[in-house]
């Protein structure tokens, strides 16, 4: 025998506050935040029951017009967990739109122990300070610097790399911001932090590179025992800017000027590179010209072209 759903009457008042709720969560509401817009535990049952309501997590619920979008599991998480956890980790990292993270990933921590449900992976921290904590998008995430520190321990060296230069790059974080997060939580237990605190320390002084694909050149060279390079350097004549140059050895006058395929699409910009390489070596600087393609195909080549340049240099410099 089909089961008869009663109908339930909800005031007018009742049914705008939730909704208003929900719309300021990705379509989301919680079953407390329910509870305080007026609804009783029958009217929940009665939404459920009819489909205005769709259960996604254990006391979570999305109305079922809003649309899908991809922050959603991750504000779902969020109230799920009640304020005891926070988007962290590999979630945090595509929550503040770092590139090369998936957005499928449902991941939180915290202090308390809790028992999390299917699709979300929770992490149980022994630190996790409010200097730690903020909000992106309307959820509670682990801060630029707390994420990339947790990061340090979960991804490639070149990825992690990538992010810090990223974050540097569109002023997310400060290098100083990150030595206090480092210091707050202890490097105890977390692999990884000994060679953050070495691409901080190359850091220090210098801009972020403009580009990935520049941090990869400046990863590759150094990996391979070539001097380090000073990032985005202004080569200075008098009182003359003749260019800023995306790697430099200023006392041999090398640099290495990377050309990424994107933005030297624009002719107008191809252009001004070679006015720049040609004022350049006027001023006597040899210039190595790197492309994404071979640092791809050839990054031996790469490193030797770079070598010998720097090598060429020192050995005049030394006569």
């Amino acid at each position: 025998m089909k089961k008869r759903i009663k109908y339930v009457c909800l005031l007018p008042g009742t049914s705008k506050r939730w909704e208003f709720v929900a719309s300021r969560q990705y379509g989301l509401v919680s079953r407390q935040q329910a509870r305080e817009t007026g609804l009783s535990r029958t009217q929940i049952w009665w939404l459920l029951a009819r489909g205005s309501l769709i259960r996604v997590l254990p006391s979570v619920y999305k109305a079922a017009a809003a649309p899908e979008t991809w922050p959603q599991p991750l504000m779902a998480a969020s109230l799920w967990a009640k304020g005891k956890a926070v988007v962290s980790r590999q979630a945090a990292a595509a929550l503040w739109e770092f590139e090369n993270y998936w957005r499928n990933r449902v991941e939180l921590s915290g202090l308390s122990v809790l028992s999390s449900p299917p699709g979300v992976d929770y992490h149980r921290v022994r630190r996790l300070a409010p200097a730690d904590i903020t909000v992106r998008r309307g959820i509670r995430v682990t801060s630029v610097a707390r994420t990339i520190l947790d990061l340090a321990a979960l991804v490639s060296p070149q990825t992690l790399e990538r992010t810090l230069d990223e974050a540097l790059r569109k002023q997310m974080v400060t290098l100083k911001a990150l030595r206090y997060c480092i210091d707050r939580n202890g490097r105890r237990g977390r692999d990884g932090v000994g060679h953050l605190e070495m691409l901080m320390a190359e850091r220090y002084q210098q801009h972020p590179p403009d580009s990935p694909l520049e941090t990869d050149v400046a990863a590759l060279l150094r990996e391979s025992g070539v001097p380090a390079g000073i990032k985005r350097h202004r080569v200075i004549e008098g009182d003359q800017v003749i260019a800023e140059v995306d790697l430099a050895w200023p006392r041999e006058k090398v640099a290495a000027q990377v050309h990424g395929s994107s933005f030297h699409r624009q002719p107008r910009n191809w252009e001004n590179d070679q006015w720049v390489e040609n004022q350049l070596q006027l001023h006597g600087w040899l210039v190595v010209k790197v492309t994404a393609r071979m640092l791809a195909e050839s990054p031996e080549e790469v490193v030797a072209s770079v070598s010998r340049a720097i090598g060429r240099r020192s050995s005049r410099t030394r006569a």
